[in-house]
């Protein structure tokens, strides 16, 4: 297996679109929405034009995406991270989270929301160093959490 990143092209807003909502699926199912954005394909390619958005490919194949947000200061946001389900449980996303990482070395402080009750996610992100900061419902009127990570890189 050779995972490599590679940032994503306009031309393929539609493909990213198309693996974000696959991969996302079992969330709108368990939570009865989608992430913010992914359902859009206007959304997929405005954060493509952004330059920070990046296609996962698996020897040849495209089995996800990943989607981050620097800041001006030392902080970068992983905004998401989605793998196909014929591409999971292979080690493609600690690849993948390991790679993104030494693209973006400037940056000291990473930072992510997961769903708070997607425990394989919290599994996968403690075992990457990643520690939950805080948890916060982004509708008062709903009983959907997330929870808040960070990374302090060092040195």
């Amino acid at each position: 297996m050779t995972v490599s990143l590679k940032q994503a092209t306009s031309g393929e807003a539609e493909l990213m679109k198309s693996l974000s909502v696959q991969a996302f699926t079992s969330d709108f199912e368990k939570y009865g929405s989608f992430p913010p954005g992914i359902e859009s394909f206007e959304w997929h390619k405005n954060e493509i034009e952004k330059g920070h958005y990046y296609k996962i490919i698996d020897d040849t194949k495209v089995a996800g995406g990943i989607c981050v947000i620097p800041s001006l200061n030392d902080e970068i946001e992983i905004k998401y991270l989605f793998i196909s389900d014929s591409f999971q449980n292979k080690g493609i996303g600690s690849e993948v989270m390991c790679l993104i990482e030494k693209m973006y070395t400037a940056f000291k402080i990473w930072n992510l929301v997961t769903p708070g009750e997607a425990y394989r996610n919290h599994h996968f992100y403690e075992k990457l160093g990643y520690r939950k900061v805080g948890e916060f419902l982004p509708d008062p009127e709903k009983p959907f959490k997330l929870f808040e990570y960070r990374k302090a890189m060092e040195n």
